[in-house]
């Protein structure tokens, strides 16, 4: 679906237009078929093969020049049910007279671009960039912090509750998003270098210093990032650790009931043998045995706990 968005000036919100003009206009396609793909690439003018590189799902950020017109790949995240981070291409089409957005899945709406608090003039095509690339690395903030709240629940609740297979394999699924936050986010600061290093694209002085502060915050997301990974493998490790000792307290438990039980089974197995014994023919034979097997078991279980054996 296409919509079309201008602003009147820097202080008014993104107004949406019945209808294209010519020029100082944001064109957001969102959701778009390959016909759809077709038809704007032909309507602007644009490369054709750049375009329907959008299509390929493994696409990456990357930055690509064709005569004045400057295609910018960037990987939009969302978050499935099942919590796992996934991403979707997304293609920014910049020129002095021209800015497009354009994605088989979603991109950014004029809120997400008006709440990165970037000064944008519909007038400069940069400005605009700057608005989109600043949503992105925000929805990667988002989720990020989704994710650490995630490894601060299961933390938590692990202290109270038995491990169980489901918890591991939810760490498996945060390290997987943790896997796909820095491998986007890196691919977004190759981009920017890019940017920051070409002539091809004008980029003014404060243009230049919000590239510098995305910059800065891209690399404390991905400390952030590698901090949630060793916390992660902290908690896997600690956890490891706890379930190796509990199931070795309880051999030990299981080993120490086997003892008790089999002492008794060895006294009532001799006075049950077909032969003559002794005390055979005494009215307290019984007693005595039963006895005696409970004052052996009882002895050694006392001795065991005075050696700290359990």
């Amino acid at each position: 679906m296409l919509a079309y968005y201008t602003k009147r000036s820097q202080g008014e919100e993104f107004e949406r237009l019945a209808k294209p003009h010519t020029q100082n206009m944001w064109v957001d396609g969102s959701e778009l078929s390959e016909q759809e793909l077709d038809t704007v690439a032909r309507t602007h003018d644009l490369d054709i093969n750049v375009v329907y590189d959008v299509r390929d799902r493994q696409e990456l950020s990357r930055v690509e020049f064709k005569n004045e017109t400057a295609y910018i790949f960037l990987r939009v995240p969302h978050m499935a049910n099942s919590g796992r981070v996934t991403a979707s291409p997304m293609l920014v089409v910049v020129r002095p007279d021209l800015f497009m957005t354009l994605s088989q899945g979603e991109t950014f709406s004029p809120d997400e671009i008006a709440a990165t608090t970037l000064p944008i003039d519909i007038n400069h095509t940069t400005d605009l960039l700057l608005g989109v690339i600043a949503a992105c690395v925000g929805s990667y903030q988002e989720l990020i912090k989704h994710t650490e709240r995630g490894i601060n629940d299961t933390g938590t609740r692990l202290k109270t509750h038995e491990v169980t297979n489901a918890d591991f394999i939810h760490f498996v699924t945060v390290e997987d998003n943790l896997t796909a936050f820095r491998m986007n986010l890196d691919g977004i600061l190759s981009v920017i270098t890019r940017l920051s290093d070409t002539q091809r694209v004008s980029v003014s002085d404060d243009n230049r210093e919000a590239l510098d502060d995305i910059t800065q915050h891209i690399k404390q997301l991905l400390v952030a990032v590698e901090s949630y990974g060793g916390r992660v493998e902290s908690i896997r490790s600690a956890y490891s650790t706890i379930a190796d000792n509990s199931l070795n307290q309880r051999m030990k438990t299981l080993t120490v009931l086997t003892v008790l039980i089999t002492l008794p089974n060895i006294i009532f197995g001799m006075f049950g043998m077909n032969v003559a014994l002794p005390f055979e023919g005494s009215a307290w034979a019984y007693a005595g045995v039963v006895g005696s097997s409970i004052a052996i078991t009882l002895t050694v279980y006392l001795i065991g706990k005075w050696k700290h054996l359990f």
